[in-house]
């Protein structure tokens, strides 16, 4: 944001001296008008750079040359009751989608899970829990998958949880990793 607010002070301050100089030729007027064009452009390109960084869509992933990818997760961090059978869910969705591909890696990131409360005119009337797993797979000498499933459940104020049957092991990501974009996700470059 400084930047385009230093280019747009240095395009204004020459665009003012220039202006003074012109000879009514019209040379130097275009020449300011190139100019200022370009300084318009170059200040919109880092605005749109800006506005995608910290886009909501692209919240959680890693820009690298342009693209945008999810970060490589490789440590199991839930170690809840139910974790052997989420992670079990996960692997035979990723195995039947690719069947060839080994998997590397499959685990849930999170020490627990994510809650958010649930309100209906202005009570508090239970909570949506979310957890994420992440799987990545070796895709033969080229590259990786790196996979993302959801499990979703509900809890009602004083109620035991209820899985969400639409996201209880739901796909939700893929990307194709190319050895290079894996190697840079891999050590945070």
């Amino acid at each position: 944001m400084i930047m385009i607010l230093a280019l747009i002070a240095c395009g204004m301050t020459v665009n003012a001296q220039i202006m003074k100089k012109d000879t009514g030729k019209g040379q130097l007027k275009e020449q300011v008008a190139k100019f200022w064009d370009q300084t318009k452009k170059v200040a919109g390109d880092v605005a749109s750079q800006i506005e995608a960084e910290f886009s909501t869509d692209n919240s959680g992933l890693r820009r690298i040359e342009g693209k945008y990818y999810m970060n490589i997760y490789d440590i199991n961090l839930y170690k809840g009751g139910d974790a052997a059978g989420m992670l079990d869910l996960c692997r035979s969705q990723f195995a039947a989608k690719y069947p060839n591909v080994p998997i590397t890696s499959c685990v849930i990131p999170q020490t627990d899970w994510v809650s958010e409360t649930v309100e209906t005119n202005g009570q508090v009337t239970g909570y949506t829990q979310t957890l994420f797993c992440y799987i990545i797979g070796k895709d033969g000498n080229a590259g990786y998958i790196n996979a993302k499933f959801v499990f979703e459940r509900s809890k009602a104020v004083g109620e035991e949880p209820v899985n969400n049957s639409q996201k209880w092991a739901l796909w939700i990501r893929t990307d194709i990793l190319t050895q290079h974009v894996y190697d840079r996700l891999k050590n945070n470059k």
